[in-house]
Parts: C-alpha cells; sequence; structure tokens
C-alpha cells in the first residue's frame, strides 16, 4: 500500500476547504443527541423515584436503615489513596533533534467528521518524517467508503480492513503489523492536534533507550484536563489523576509542568518505539476496551523501561464521542 507524507491536495472537497466549511456539525448533532437521551433517562428514573419515595414501603426502609445505624454505626472508611506518584525525567544530553520514521494508527468506524478533524490536524505536525494507518473496523457509512476509496486512490494513507466486533487491542495490533516506523503511535480518531510541534515533544524522550513508551498531555474541549498519566489506588481501581482540572494546573508539585514518569499512559495518544512494542507482544487482546494501554505500560516497566508523559506534546480529546465510555473496574 501506499503512504502519506504530509502531502495533501487543495481541490478536493475532503481536503482543508472542505474542513474549514464546519467540521463540528456531525459532532454536536452528535453531542444534542447523547445529552436529549442522558436527560430523558434522567427525568424517567427521577419520576420513578418520586413515586417510589412517596410509598409506605419507603417509608418503611427508611426506619429499618434509621434503626440499623443506631444500633451498628457505619465504620468511617477513609478514601482511597493513590500509590504511585510521577517523577521527573528530563532528556539526556546528546539527544537533540528528534529522527525516526513514525506510524501513526488510527483505529475508527464511520464517524467521518471525527476522522476528518483529527486528519486535518495531522497535517498541521512540524515534525513531517510520518505515515498514517487508519484501520477500519468495519466501516458501512457511504460517505465513509467513499473516503477510503478516494484517499486510497490518492496513496493518502494506508488503509487496514479489521471487521468484526469492537476490541480496541486488536485494532492496533492490525494497523502496527501493516507498519513499518520505527515508531508506533497510537491515536484515537477523536482527538485533534493543538500545538504544531506536539511530535517533536513525544519523540525527544522516546529517543532515550530508557524510556519504552511517551504519552500526550489531552485537554477536553472546555480547557479542562482529560489525562496527564494513569495512577493505580489502594482500592484496585486505575485513575487519570488531575482529570477535570484546568489546563494550566501545575500539579500538586509542579509536576504537570515538566517531562515526568508515570505507572501508565492513555493509548489514546501514546507512542512506542517498534522494538519494545514487538517485545512486549503489542496490545493484550484480551482487553477489548479498557486497560489495555494499563496492562501495556506495565509490561513496559516491567522490561525496567520508563512510561513518560510530555507537558508539551499537547491534544485535544472529544472522549467517548467514538466510542462511549467505560466504566472503571479493578484490575483482575
Amino acid at each position: 500500500m501506499s503512504r502519506v507524507h504530509g502531502h495533501r491536495e487543495t481541490n478536493h472537497r475532503y481536503d482543508r476547504g472542505y474542513q474549514a466549511s464546519n467540521p463540528y456539525r456531525e459532532v454536536i448533532h452528535l453531542l444534542h443527541q447523547r445529552y436529549h437521551e442522558a436527560w430523558l433517562r434522567g427525568e424517567s428514573l427521577q419520576d420513578e423515584l418520586d413515586n417510589l419515595r412517596g410509598s409506605r414501603l419507603w417509608q418503611a426502609v427508611s426506619w429499618l436503615r434509621k434503626l440499623k445505624q443506631h444500633i451498628w454505626p457505619i465504620p468511617i472508611v477513609p478514601p482511597p489513596r493513590l500509590m504511585a506518584r510521577a517523577v521527573p525525567y528530563e532528556t539526556p544530553e546528546g539527544i537533540d533533534k528528534p529522527q525516526g520514521r513514525v506510524n501513526i494508527v488510527v483505529p475508527f468506524k464511520d464517524q467521518l467528521e471525527l476522522l476528518l478533524s483529527c486528519l486535518h490536524s495531522l497535517s498541521t505536525t512540524q515534525y513531517r518524517n510520518f505515515d498514517i494507518t487508519l484501520v477500519n473496523n468495519g466501516s458501512s457509512h457511504p460517505q465513509t467508503l467513499r473516503f477510503l476509496k478516494w484517499s486510497q486512490s490518492r496513496g493518502k494513507f494506508r488503509v487496514v480492513d479489521s471487521p468484526g466486533e469492537f476490541n480496541f487491542s486488536r485494532l492496533c495490533n492490525a494497523g502496527a503489523a501493516d507498519a513499518e516506523g520505527d515508531f508506533l503511535l497510537f491515536l484515537n480518531n477523536d482527538t485533534e492536534v493543538i500545538e504544531p510541534n506536539w511530535l517533536d515533544w513525544l519523540l525527544a524522550p522516546a529517543m532515550d533507550t530508557r524510556v519504552g513508551a511517551v504519552g500526550a498531555t489531552l485537554y477536553y474541549p472546555n480547557d479542562t484536563i482529560q489525562h496527564a498519566g494513569i495512577f493505580p489506588r489502594d482500592d484496585g481501581l486505575w485513575v487519570h489523576k488531575f482529570r477535570h482540572s484546568p489546563a494550566n494546573h501545575p500539579g500538586e508539585y509542579g509536576e504537570l509542568l515538566i517531562h515526568r514518569s508515570v505507572p501508565a499512559a492513555t493509548a489514546a495518544c501514546l507512542l512506542i518505539r517498534r522494538e519494545v512494542y514487538a517485545s512486549v507482544g503489542g496490545f493484550d487482546e484480551r482487553y477489548p476496551v479498557a486497560y489495555n494501554d494499563i496492562d501495556l505500560c506495565e509490561r513496559v516497566r516491567k522490561k525496567g523501561l520508563l512510561v513518560i508523559v510530555s507537558p508539551y506534546a499537547r491534544l485535544l480529546h472529544y472522549e467517548g464521542l467514538s466510542r462511549g465510555f467505560a466504566i472503571d473496574l479493578p484490575r483482575n
């Protein structure tokens, strides 16, 4: 298959002019639909709760609950605590200019407006030595299929077909198997680049042989943090520390202002050297939706390598638009 080197034609409706017309209309419509559905569910649940609270059964249950609390007081349980913290990281001397070919792997299924916004933002990337592999998870919308046919006929992207039930790990592994770069960069289709030199900042620490994987700092569109590293808690959950904090939040001790080593980083934007990816066996396909990135980072760290988050590689992440939300669960 042919590859893209950042080249864009300007006379086709899928190019920059078409994107500039109204790139978010479908996204806005989707958000409105999801908000309306959630609102209807909330209203229905509230009505059921109001009816239940007015019943004699509810009154009896409330009385029994108060009696139980009087006889057996509920013990005070301390809130869960994080089991790790970020560690400052400095790129060693001698790594002055990022180099190496990067293959960007983007899994997707339809939702063409999201994909086009992501791809258009990638065209602003300052570092040009990259290819893009689109992993098509069984798209069926005619507009999406026309776009794929058009892009392949012009050698815009590599396209890998991987139909079947959604499994993020499988899709990433399929894209990596077709890629040819020195580095693999796994990127969600609901992300957008906001800094032209974002890839330079990911590559700089990734060239350090002590480092196995590098993640970006991701923001919600309302200028708050979505991802700045993932940390384990003493209750078995892994959480995004500083999620929903202001974008300019410095962290507890200034760690959000520097490159730092963390227990795990999200695969919504994760750069890893090809040989490291191969040595750990890629993503574990037993994790189709959640924890696949945490599991990968754990295996990278077991190799004695660091997982780094860069404060300068910044992207927007419309978390949940492409696949919805996953509930945090403890690891088995």
